[in-house]
Formats: C-alpha cells, sequence, structure tokens
C-alpha cells in the first residue's frame, strides 16, 4: 500500500471511529499530541480531543440522527481532502435556532495533515450559512 493510500486509510478510520461512532477513547490512535482543527466558522482553532468532543456533542444533540459520511477523498502527499455531507433532523437547539423538526444536509471540506501516521492537524470549512438557511426556511 502506498503512503498516499494509507494516509486516506488512517483519515477513514479517524472519520469512522471519532466523528461518526464518537470512540473518544480512540483517540489517539489516530492523532498526533497537539491536533487541532482550524474551523472557518470558529474563531479559535478546536484543540484536542476534549474541545472535538464538545463540538461533535452540540452536533449530535441537535441533530440525533445525523449521518455523517465521506462523499469523496483524495489525497497528494501528506495531505487527505474529504467532502462530507451530513443529512440529518433538527431536533435540538443549534446555533440559536431551536429545534424545527425540518431534515437538513450539512456539506463541507476538511483537509488533514497526516505525518508518521497520525493526523497533527486539520483545516474545516462547512457550508454553516446553507444549513442555517435550510433550517430558517
Amino acid at each position: 500500500m502506498s503512503d498516499i493510500e494509507r494516509n486516506k486509510e488512517i483519515v477513514r478510520g479517524y472519520v469512522q471511529a471519532i466523528l461518526v461512532e464518537r470512540d473518544f477513547g480512540r483517540f489517539t490512535e489516530f492523532t498526533a499530541p497537539g491536533f487541532s482543527i482550524d474551523r472557518s466558522a470558529v474563531p479559535e482553532a478546536i484543540a484536542g480531543k476534549d474541545a472535538l468532543h464538545t463540538q461533535m456533542d452540540m452536533l449530535y444533540a441537535a441533530f440525533p440522527d445525523l449521518a455523517l459520511s465521506i462523499v469523496e477523498i483524495v489525497a497528494e502527499g501528506d495531505l487527505v481532502v474529504v467532502r462530507f455531507e451530513a443529512p440529518g433532523t433538527h431536533q435540538g437547539t443549534f446555533a440559536g435556532i431551536p429545534a424545527t423538526a425540518k431534515p437538513a444536509v450539512w456539506k463541507g471540506l476538511v483537509m488533514y495533515h497526516v505525518v508518521d501516521g497520525k493526523i497533527s492537524e486539520a483545516w474545516a470549512n462547512w457550508d454553516d450559512w446553507g444549513l442555517l438557511e435550510q433550517l430558517k426556511a
């Protein structure tokens, strides 16, 4: 298996274990010390396991049936880019908007930096505006 394919498998494993199954006990299996996510809509980086756990808990509280999935994954060198799609039903407060029971699809792109078999950092750009518009419509 090439390094690029190995990096893609590491990211796939991270997405499944941490973001989908929310098994934060496996966090260090996929991430390097100092891991952080630079998220376009969040002024400060999401730094470490606890910060990501808090973000995911908030998201799944608002969309309990969230079905986060990888639509496409591409890689070059030590960078892996994932195009995500996350349909769910708005059943709890999100961004100050009370539950609407509306279905919505959140879409995003995340670039992961994989170094020595671990994700060291990520840059995330999610279509927050598009999600909020679906909830308001």
